[in-house]
């Protein structure tokens, strides 16, 4: 199966994931082998220092966003990923523009940040819940121009870093109903897992409908030719690691990055390399 299948198009805005399973489970792939191949693809971003890419994950609770993210990119050196969460808007946060606390942590050329969740919560949990955007002093209720309006604003500012030399990755991890409610059950009932429980959570996909009609607009409107939305079946964890490394592997691999060569060296700085490989010093 070609990798574009899973880029969210108005005609098929998500996979079907019971047939995605079938045919992966005939042409098995090695996680480590591609988390390899991912490795040195960040290790030439770093050193070329030309490109900027912003990878971003967005999903409902109990996903996997947090375990993808430390397993996909656990062969990366750490000095060339940064990756921020984002949680519930601060004060000072709700106070700017939508976009303003994740255009702060933009990476610099030659960085891959990760945005577990993004400014994309503002036409998800926000679209859910409206009342919200009192904290943001937005009166509610808002009608459907407003939204479009914010998704206008993040397209031209998708395609203001695209301009700008960043590539953006964009991952929806699509959980079902039924296999995050097991993982609420795994987290309240393992010990180790527990801190990660919330009541919260349980509320939340009590609106499952609400969210998933939020998601299904929010692709529609914000995956284009130029910043696609990837859509992964999420419900199998070892498929949805293979297919995330597969595909960022092939966006990063369009960058063609270079191990930058070795600026010339004068005649003094010459010997003082030929006095180092005859052990001289």
């Amino acid at each position: 199966m070609k990798l574009d299948s899973f880029k969210s198009t108005p005609s098929s805005p998500r996979a079907n994931q019971a047939q995605i399973k079938d045919l992966y489970d005939s042409h098995p792939k090695k996680i480590k082998s591609l988390q390899n191949d991912l490795a040195k693809l960040q290790s030439k971003i770093q050193a070329e220092n030309k490109h900027a890419v912003l990878i971003m994950f967005q999903a409902m609770d109990a996903a996997g966003k947090d375990s993808t993210i430390r397993n996909v990119f656990a062969k990366c050196d750490i000095g060339g990923v940064n990756s921020v969460s984002f949680k519930q808007p601060s004060k000072e946060e709700s106070a700017h523009d939508f976009l303003w606390r994740c255009s702060k942590q933009l990476p610099k050329k030659g960085e891959i940040t990760l945005f577990n969740r993004s400014y994309y919560e503002e036409v998800l949990v926000v679209k859910v819940h409206p009342e919200w955007l009192s904290s943001q002093g937005i009166d509610a209720p808002v009608d459907d121009e407003f939204w479009q309006n914010r998704y206008t604003s993040i397209n031209d500012f998708e395609k203001h870093l695209k301009n700008s030399g960043t590539k953006v990755i964009k991952f929806m991890l699509d959980v079902s109903q039924k296999e995050q409610h097991n993982r609420l059950i795994r987290r309240y009932e393992t010990p180790s897992k527990q801190w990660k429980f919330s009541v919260g959570d349980i509320k939340e996909s009590k609106l499952w409908p609400d969210y998933q009609n939020a998601f299904d607009d929010l692709l529609a409107n914000t995956s284009n030719k130029d910043n696609p939305w990837y859509v992964i079946p999420a419900d199998n964890k070892d498929l949805m690691r293979l297919l995330v490394l597969e595909i960022l592997i092939k966006e990063l691999q369009q960058l063609e990055p270079q191990y930058p060569s070795m600026e010339p060296l004068s005649e003094k700085d010459m010997g003082l390399v030929d006095d180092l490989l005859k052990g001289k010093i």
